[in-house]
């Protein structure tokens, strides 16, 4: 009878893994179904993109922040920061730079921006921000 009652146990206790597993495969975003939009910071990308068009420079810095959170899962989001990297704002810019950093791959045009700015922007901490993340990225100088 022990053993009965243990095969039982091990049945049922299986039957729940199983269970558990068939659910984690059909969770949203698993193989096999369609992706919602891409968040980054509790709101979607295109939502900062439009951001880096506001007429404050600290609502664009956060969308820039935020931009560089999401790297590469929105190919706009290179786009939206390599705008970024012709701010007015010297404080953008810099947060520009370091968010290209962190893409793995930032493109020709923002390795293009990054040279320009390694030599010509106004703000000096820029241009060596740019110098470093164009050597990390593996761009020239």
């Amino acid at each position: 009878m022990r053993k009965i009652r243990a095969a039982m146990r091990l049945t049922t206790t299986m039957a729940g893994v199983l269970t558990l597993f068939a659910s984690i495969i059909t969770l949203p975003g698993c193989a096999n179904e369609e992706r919602g939009p891409i968040r980054s910071g509790g709101r979607e990308v295109k939502s900062w993109i439009t951001d880096l068009h506001n007429p404050k420079p600290q609502v664009r810095r956060q969308a820039v922040l935020k931009l560089g959170n999401a790297g590469d899962s929105d190919p706009a989001t290179a786009e939206g920061l390599a705008e970024a990297l012709q701010d007015p704002d010297a404080l953008v810019r810099r947060d520009a730079i370091r968010a290209v950093a962190k893409l793995k791959q930032p493109g020709g045009l923002i390795k293009e921006r990054l040279q320009t700015m390694s030599r010509l922007d106004k703000d000096s901490l820029a241009r060596d921000l740019a110098s470093k993340a164009l050597e990390r990225l593996g761009g020239t100088k």
